[in-house]
């Protein structure tokens, strides 16, 4: 095992994680029985504005709760074309991600406190079996984005590249 995979194990271990969904503590994911309402993403329907550097907007459902950062995309079958999900985080942290009961393709992307990528994994699949892995840079990040597969490539996103996000605050 490398150090940046024994780093990355102990970040997971201590439970430090998210889902496309954060990964979860002990390898389980927060949440994991399907939600009530096929669709359904919780209270509120508020969107974060996400402009690629080429100018491409799309709109990015906001993860900004431990329920919503463990529920991700989980048990989702598609993510359209203009959709995303931005996961905003009070602090920046170890964030690694997982495709436990997620059931789409997904490009994840991972920012520092200014929008700027700081790893991108790209066309990461569901996990059919246990044990899942965790994907994520060995730094701390403040947000990460997940849009559907293949998207960073179309945009030509790379490490470095700035993401404009705009994320309303509640009751906006």
């Amino acid at each position: 095992m490398t150090l940046g995979r024994a780093v990355l194990a102990f970040a997971v271990a201590a439970g430090a994680t998210s889902g496309a969904c954060l990964a979860g503590p002990k390898g389980d994911a927060a949440g994991s029985s399907a939600p009530a309402k096929t669709g359904s993403r919780g209270p509120g329907d508020r969107r974060a504005e996400v402009r690629f550097p080429k100018g491409r907007l799309l709109l990015a459902e906001i993860a900004d709760t431990p329920d919503l950062w463990a529920r991700g995309y989980m048990f989702r079958r598609e993510v359209g074309e203009n959709e995303g999900m931005v996961f905003v985080f009070p602090e920046p942290g170890f964030h690694p991600f997982w495709m436990k009961n997620t059931l789409a393709p997904l490009d994840i992307i991972w920012m520092d406190d200014s929008r700027t990528i700081v790893h991108i994994e790209a066309k990461t699949q569901p996990c059919k079996a246990d044990p899942c892995p965790s994907y994520g840079p060995l730094r701390k990040v403040s947000s990460v984005l997940e849009v559907r597969a293949g998207t960073a490539a179309a945009e030509g996103l790379q490490v470095g590249d700035r993401l404009a996000i705009t994320v309303p605050q509640p009751g906006d």
